[in-house]
């Protein structure tokens, strides 16, 4: 029943009802721990789903607290499919709130692994959906549609038609990715059918969503604009927080695509308004930062208006440190090189070169292989064009000029079209055991072996050091030369020491 209510967003009835579990279970003699621990894992796990649900990111630690403590109550009375299901929401919320994509990825192999175990069908099922999601938030789309594929054929075995719907929802979004948008229009389609007849027109709604963006990208923009009708009219007649989130958000994309200043302007105020909503989860925040950042770019080009520059540098720096808190550093990779070229904007060859430096080192230390090619084909393609560069400087060439040399409105698109795919994280193989982290300035990765430290504090990896060298000999932080014949060795006693305490835990 809670489960339900859940599912369908009525959260002040579910409260309630887990309210009344709590006091319930205190009721039930501890002697009988065997159905106390269901009892007790099963509410724990309801908790969990209640909160991650909500999808308030305050609640995100909450919710995988109860989620763990299901987990290890269910891995005691070892029962396999409620295992899978406990697995299944911590590998959720880890995707979805927290960006931790290979530590979600490893959760949902498990569920999958453990459902197959029990040969429950729905919970097989689950877990396909589940790494099919995760898969598509790391790039590898062909893997995403395949897992969704096999997902929706043990769906359609068991009738399950609600969940049917939610995995078409999902393909529409991975076949839009890969640029397939007829064969996402039909799964949108075939979402909405299946929702329509159901009558939940909450995840209706949500079907408008993917199918404005679907509309938009094939230029159907009068259908789109009817489809943003529809969901305004539902909207208005759930009263959701989330819903009205995601109207706020496609109205601000459809406006967008408005020859019109008025209408461009409007969507600029629904963007700004969203990103001022604390309760904003992260995926929400930069799908709206990056629209907000197209819309400023066209209206530079258009009024070459240094204050919108400011305004538009203002919000990629927004950008940057949402991503960096979150450690997607692809995605930082990429901010990075909008920051270069927005220096550009201004002849900051220094700045851009930095931002470049910078991007570059990430990108290698995060074995991020193509992205790094990328980046160095564009560190490459700058110092070509520094002559150019310094005539359009002498020149004061006109805005325009240098955002089509910078190629900054081809970054932005291509940034708001693979939204959905960019976050990787550090492999845990990478991250050493150690009282204190010592941070590199430039790549943001932990400095492992030989570090170099400047007199203001600022630490520097052996690689990033020699990317300086090359580049300018100077700390970022201070722009006083750093010392590179004194490396600083690690502290290898330190970390033995707490080697050592973590093996005796484990006995």
């Amino acid at each position: 029943m809670t489960h339900a209510l859940v599912s369908l967003a009525r959260f002040d009835e579910a409260s309630d009802l887990i309210t009344q579990g709590d006091e319930l279970l205190k009721t039930i003699p501890q002697e009988l721990t065997k159905a106390y621990k269901q009892r007790e894992a099963n509410l724990a796990l309801i908790k969990g789903y209640f909160y991650n649900r909500r999808r308030n990111p305050k609640d995100a630690d909450l919710a995988l607290k109860h989620l763990e403590h299901s987990l290890a109550l269910r891995e005691e009375l070892g029962i396999k499919h409620e295992i899978a299901e406990s697995l299944y929401w911590m590998a959720w919320n880890l995707c979805v709130f927290k960006g931790e994509l290979n530590s979600a990825l490893k959760y949902a192999e498990r569920s999958l692994a453990l459902a197959k175990e029990s040969s429950k069908k729905y919970y097989i099922a689950g877990s396909l959906k589940n790494i099919a999601m995760i898969k598509g938030r790391l790039g590898e789309l062909d893997d995403s549609i395949r897992f969704y594929e096999q997902s929706l054929e043990l769906f359609k075995e068991l009738n399950n038609k609600e969940r049917m719907a939610a995995v078409l929802n999902n393909l529409s979004e991975e076949y839009k990715k890969r640029g397939e948008l007829d064969r996402a229009l039909e799964c949108i389609e075939q979402s909405m059918t299946i929702n329509h007849e159901l009558g939940n027109l909450r995840n209706l709604a949500n079907n408008h969503d993917y199918l404005i963006q679907i509309l938009i990208e094939r230029g159907d923009i009068e259908r789109a604009q009817l489809s943003l009708h529809d969901l305004e009219q539902l909207n208005s007649q759930l009263k959701d927080k989330w819903i009205n989130f995601v109207y706020l958000f496609v109205k601000a994309q459809v406006l967008k695509t408005s020859l019109r200043a008025r209408d461009r302007g409007k969507a600029e105020e629904i963007l700004t308004l969203l990103l001022k909503d604390e309760e904003l989860d992260y995926e929400g925040r930069y799908g709206a930062l990056l629209n907000l950042c197209e819309l400023l770019l066209t209206e530079l080009r258009m009024t070459n208006d240094l204050e919108v520059l400011d305004e538009l540098t203002q919000f990629i720096g927004q950008l940057s440190e949402l991503t960096e808190r979150s450690h997607s550093y692809w995605i930082l990779c990429e901010t990075y090189l909008i920051q270069a070229k927005l220096s550009l904007l201004t002849f900051n060859i220094k700045k851009a070169q930095r931002f470049l430096t910078q991007a570059h080192q990430i990108a290698e230390r995060f074995d991020l292989t193509q992205l790094a090619v990328k980046i160095a084909n564009e560190k490459e393609d700058l110092i070509k064009k520094l002559d150019l560069w310094e005539k359009l400087k002498e020149e004061n060439a006109p805005m325009s000029d240098r955002m089509e040399l910078a190629r900054l409105d081809e970054k932005i698109v291509k940034m708001i079209q693979k939204r959905s795919g960019l976050t990787v994280q550090v492999s845990e193989e990478k991250i050493a055991i150690s009282k204190e982290k010592k941070i590199c300035l430039v790549c943001r990765g932990e400095v492992l072996r030989f570090s170099y430290i400047c007199e203001c504090g600022a630490n520097y990896c052996g690689n990033c050091a020699r990317a300086l060298t090359n580049l300018e000999n100077v700390c970022w932080a201070c722009e006083v030369p750093i010392d590179y014949s004194k490396p600083v060795k690690p502290f290898k006693e330190e970390e033995e020491k707490v080697k050592v305490k973590v093996k005796q835990k484990k006995k």
